[in-house]
């Protein structure tokens, strides 16, 4: 009987000690460590540790700006006049070419006298209105007649106010038209080309009247909170349909970038391509999965496969995170293989 008390108070002493020392996480991003079972086969999915480098990277939109050419040609319309010469020098809005519009032009000014002359009727009907009803207050005109006075001219007044709205709509319709005739320059440059034997007749869209050479800029622009990540002089690929440009960096502002290329006579203006920053790097490292990595007591382990199918711990030593990637310092060599499940 005595035996039997031993036997217990022992096995209650093993379930103390091993509840004492119970298995906790330390950090969030690892997971506890599953109980590790005697035997649990052999048909695991693993993970093979390699070799290699670890990048984060960020990939910026980036958009070239070439030499920019304008090139104005007919539309089978009237050509009133081309209004540069070659050679010279022009701003954005710079008129160019101008069409006939006389028919525009015309309705426009008649459109001005209309309203001016429905403005100066609302003046006049005001006017008579107060001499009318003053007249009415000297006389002694009684209420019903001072309000017949106020019904007829504000009835007047609001038939002008009425024409002046529909005339403003057709003042603007004339006024777009215009504007549709007068081709202005959509860059800053030199005029290249300018054919006045137009003047006063007709051009087809195969016939060139203008031509304006932009800027030579020859560059990427950048606009990227990343921008303070480059240097200046900082040599950089740009990527645009599979063609890789290696450009200089040029910082302009802590949010804009010029990339200047060696070679990009090819590319058309406007054209967007993306360039790679990278953010963190790790070069020649082992790195598995930060979800194959436990906390077990304090340590960090990972589960290998034993002799006979038997699932087993091997502690290990980290480095840096990337990517949900993490180094692995000591612990494993490259092409051991991890369990995953």
């Amino acid at each position: 009987m005595r035996k039997a008390y031993i036997i217990l108070g022992a096995a209650l002493m093993s379930g103390f000690v091993c509840n004492g020392c119970g298995i906790l996480p330390t950090e969030e991003e690892f997971g506890v460590a599953p109980v590790v079972q005697e035997y649990e086969g052999s048909n695991y999915n693993k993970y093979t540790v390699v070799r290699g480098d670890m990048t984060q990277k960020e990939s910026i939109s980036v958009s070239y700006q070439g030499t920019r050419e304008v090139e104005i040609t007919g539309s089978d319309g009237q050509i009133k006049k081309v209004c540069v010469q070659k050679g010279q020098k022009v701003k954005v809005g710079t008129v160019l070419v101008q069409e006939y519009s006389e028919d525009a032009e015309e309705q426009l000014n008649e459109d001005k006298r209309q309203i001016k002359s429905l403005q100066l009727q609302i003046k006049q009907a005001k006017e008579m209105k107060e001499r009318e009803l003053e007249q009415l207050t000297r006389t002694g005109g009684s209420k019903e007649e001072k309000e017949n006075v106020r019904t007829q001219f504000d009835a007047q007044i609001k038939n002008c106010q009425s024409n002046i709205q529909l005339t403003q709509l057709d003042m603007k319709e004339a006024q777009e038209t215009i504007a549709e005739a007068v081709i202005t320059s959509e860059v800053e440059g030199t005029v290249t080309n300018a054919d006045h034997s137009f003047d006063g007749g007709y051009a087809g869209s195969d016939n060139v009247l203008v031509k304006v050479q932009g800027e030579k800029k020859n560059r990427f622009v950048c606009k990227t909170k990343y921008a303070g990540h480059f240097r200046d002089g900082q040599e950089v690929f740009v990527t645009i349909g599979g063609s890789r440009y290696k450009a200089a960096v040029k910082k302009v502002s802590s949010e804009k970038l010029y990339l200047y290329p060696k070679n990009a006579s090819s590319l058309q203006h406007g054209a967007v391509g993306t360039v790679d920053l990278i953010l963190k790097e790790k070069k020649d490292v082992l790195s598995l999965p930060l979800a194959l990595v436990y906390d077990m007591g304090g340590k960090k382990v990972v589960y290998m496969e034993g002799n006979n199918g038997i699932k087993e711990t091997r502690e290990v030593t980290l480095g840096e995170s990337i990517n949900n990637m993490v180094e692995v310092t000591s612990g494993l060599q490259e092409n051991e293989q991890v369990i995953t499940n």
